[in-house]
């Protein structure tokens, strides 16, 4: 499947899922950079560009746990919201885009851009009423001014609600619409092509008719200079109106139509087959049969391409070829029952390894390339997706072509792929959680070490002789209080010239008393009375000193205890890391929790993709069964009328 077919069949007829994300130039206004000014969202822009919702969404989370996005004022929310969507978070999109609305500071054009999105997230949430309400509060011109392509959406969105309630009868308003829209909007191609169908349902044929021939016309005028979607949207144009060409056995119409189908556009099987049949409306059987035998050469994996064998049998019957057609039948039944056996065999033999192993990458290649052939990994990050989620897969195995374009299927690949990137990203963080246990260790090692070098250093430095020294120095110094013991205070000038009058006394005892000896002990004692009224004198002053020393020396002292009991206690204690033990502990069992709820959710997602499968399986049986049989009981009819014509010959010929 070509990833044209891929986006036009999700357009068609369905509608637009809608939760592609606003350019930052678009979204931003003149007052908001243009450039990321913060690098998280930077990478945030990156990874929701790339398609990897997952990755973005987990980093809004780490840029919330690290106050915010700073540089891009309300940005950020409306492209989180648009993450979300893309991501199926449509219920938490629209708490958030609510959240903004409810915000008086949020400015105007983020909130005509809320509005625009909160009607999106109702639109696929499928609440007509509500999504037709919030898209009726957003400003068309300054939506059209800053943003022009999400106005084509808005206008497509409000075209596609119309259809959705009123159906047909919407005819005026939905064409209103798309005259609003660009000519060569594919949200207008897409908005008439919808118009037709909703007639179409509606009975009113020859009104879908003449939509899409004109929607035809106008494609035809530019589907050529523009990309493979538009020329895939004229060819289903193309296609649909040979359906309907057919249906009312215009033949001729139908195949002038289907004739301008390109032979590999992503239409070409059907309209091979239905071209067929046109030809064979205006008995061209020639160009019937070689319709047929094209297709013939075609993997013949959708159940009304099944047909093509019994068909081509039918239509050399009508070419009055019975022995050719009967060979045909033959061969049909052949094809049919060994088709048979291939699907009783797949179905067997169905694993999700199986399925996973019958699709293919879809590459980004030019018209006419093959995509490359590589192995698909479900879970890996590097298997890209479109802005919804769903995965750029194509089939390698034709018969699970039809079931991958079906939306169930898709969506349930795509939950299967995330959940098995969920679990990739559990084994990281178990990885990682186990890798505390050995820092644990490692810690405590240290710690151990470390708490011996303190001890070592502690023993070194004698604390003890220091407090008990400490508090030698608080007794003498209360009792000299007590005392008034004012030589105790005498500072060191006072307590040399004590020393020195003590040895002048001294030496003075051992010498005769004579006069001068008299003379020297009378001078000494002025100076004796004169240093103990000095001393007395200044013991206010030397107390206060010495009084200061020791308040300083016991706070240094209580400080010291202080720390020496708190470094007590932390060598005592674990240092933290038993409270580090606690928290790994924690998170591993909410890890295992997780797992287990993710083991059992992924148990789920394959039983649901298996389960599509086999039903799938089980139509193409019954629908192969059915041709079968068709082309055996033709075959049995044919045989018997070629051997009766034989028989009748042979009569005819005795005769004679």
């Amino acid at each position: 499947m070509s990833r044209t077919l891929s986006r036009t069949l999700q357009l068609l007829g369905l509608g637009l899922a809608l939760a592609s994300a606003p350019s930052v130039a678009a979204a931003a206004g003149d007052d908001w950079p243009q450039r990321a000014q913060d690098l998280g969202y930077g990478t945030i822009l990156y990874d929701h560009y790339q398609g990897r919702s997952l990755d973005a969404l987990t980093g809004f989370a780490v840029a919330e746990a690290r106050d915010g996005i700073q540089g891009h004022g309300d940005h950020p929310q409306l492209i989180r919201g648009s993450v979300m969507l893309a991501y199926g978070m449509t219920r938490q999109a629209q708490a958030l885009f609510e959240a903004l609305l409810e915000d008086s500071r949020v400015d105007a054009l983020s909130r005509n851009l809320a509005w625009f999105y909160l009607g999106k997230v109702h639109y696929l949430e499928g609440d007509n009423s509500r999504s037709q309400q919030a898209l009726a509060r957003v400003t068309a011109e300054v939506l059209a001014a800053d943003a022009p392509d999400d106005h084509e959406q808005w206008l497509y969105l409000q075209g596609q609600l119309a259809l959705r309630v009123d159906g047909a009868g919407a005819d005026s308003r939905v064409e209103a619409l798309a005259a609003r829209l660009p000519t060569g909007s594919l949200y207008r191609h897409y908005l008439r092509y919808n118009l037709a169908s909703a007639r179409l349902a509606a009975g009113h044929r020859e009104a879908a008719l003449a939509t899409l021939e004109q929607l035809a016309s106008q494609l035809q005028a530019t589907a050529p200079a523009q990309d493979g979607e538009s020329r895939a949207l004229l060819e289903r144009t193309q296609l649909s109106l040979g359906e309907l060409y057919l249906q009312q056995s215009r033949h001729r119409d139908a195949q002038s139509r289907l004739a301008a189908i390109r032979l590999d556009s992503p239409f070409s099987d059907q309209a091979l087959y239905h071209y067929a049949l046109a030809s064979a409306g205006t008995e061209s059987w020639g160009l019937a049969l070689q319709a047929l035998d094209t297709l013939q050469q075609r993997p013949l994996f959708s159940p009304w391409l099944q047909q093509v064998p019994y068909a081509r049998g039918h239509v050399l019957e009508q070419l009055q070829r019975p022995q050719q057609a009967m060979v045909a039948y033959r061969d049909a039944a052949e094809r049919y029952q060994t088709l048979q056996q291939q699907l009783a065999q797949a179905r067997a033999q169905l694993t999700e390894a199986g399925i996973v192993g019958a699709l293919q990458p879809l590459a980004s290649v030019a018209d006419g390339q093959p995509p490359a052939q590589s192995a698909v990994t479900l879970g890996d990050p590097a298997l890209g997706s479109d802005a919804y989620g769903r995965l750029q897969l194509q089939p390698g195995d034709p018969a699970l072509a039809q079931l991958l374009s079906q939306e169930p299927f898709q969506l349930a690949l795509r939950d299967l792929h995330e959940l098995y990137r969920l679990q990739r990203l559990m084994t990281d963080w178990q990885d990682k959680l186990a890798s505390f246990d050995a820092m644990l260790v490692t810690r405590q090692s240290q710690r151990q070490r470390k708490i011996a070098d303190t001890r070592a250093a502690l023993q070194a430095q004698q604390a003890d002789q220091w407090l008990s020294q400490q508090q030698r120095f608080q007794r003498r110094i209360d009792a000299a209080l007590a005392a008034e013991d004012a030589d105790f205070f005498m500072t060191e000038q006072q307590r040399a010239a004590h020393r020195r009058i003590q040895r002048v006394l001294a030496t003075l005892e051992t010498l005769p008393d004579d006069e001068r000896t008299a003379s020297q002990r009378r001078k000494i004692a002025r100076i004796q009375a004169y240093f103990d009224w000095q001393v007395a004198d200044d013991y206010g002053v030397n107390r206060w000193a010495a009084q200061k020393q020791l308040r300083q020396l016991n706070q240094a002292m209580a400080e010291f205890r202080q720390r020496r009991t708190a470094l007590a206690g932390e060598m005592a204690g674990t240092g933290g890391n038993a409270s580090l033990a606690r928290r790994i502990s924690a998170s591993g069992q909410r890890l295992e929790t997780l797992a287990g709820e993710l083991e059992l959710a992924l148990s789920q997602a394959r039983a649901e993709l298996l389960a599509r499968v086999e039903a799938d399986f089980d139509r193409q049986q019954q629908t192969v069964q059915r041709y079968l049989v068709a082309s055996r009981h033709a075959q049995a009819r044919l045989a018997d009328a070629v051997f009766s014509g034989a028989d009748d010959r042979a009569e005819e010929q005795t005769d004679d």
